[in-house]
């Protein structure tokens, strides 16, 4: 069974080596779009409980005067 690197060569190229950046930095990005949606998410639920508890209506309201 040949071995992975007399397959693809001994020499990362160029191209290679691009796809493989690009690769990661749209892991990456995927990465931070999932947890981005997980912490709004999140903080939307704690909003809304404390919306229903009137923690909120008390620090954000108009002042009547």
């Amino acid at each position: 069974m040949p071995h992975l690197l007399d397959v693809i060569g001994d020499k990362m190229t160029e191209t290679t080596l691009l796809v493989l950046v690009l690769l990661l930095l749209v892991g990456c990005f995927f990465v931070v779009y999932y947890y981005d949606r997980k912490l709004v998410k999140a903080i939307t639920e704690y909003e809304k409980r404390m919306d229903e508890k009137g923690i909120l209506k008390r620090h954000f309201s108009k002042p009547t005067t």
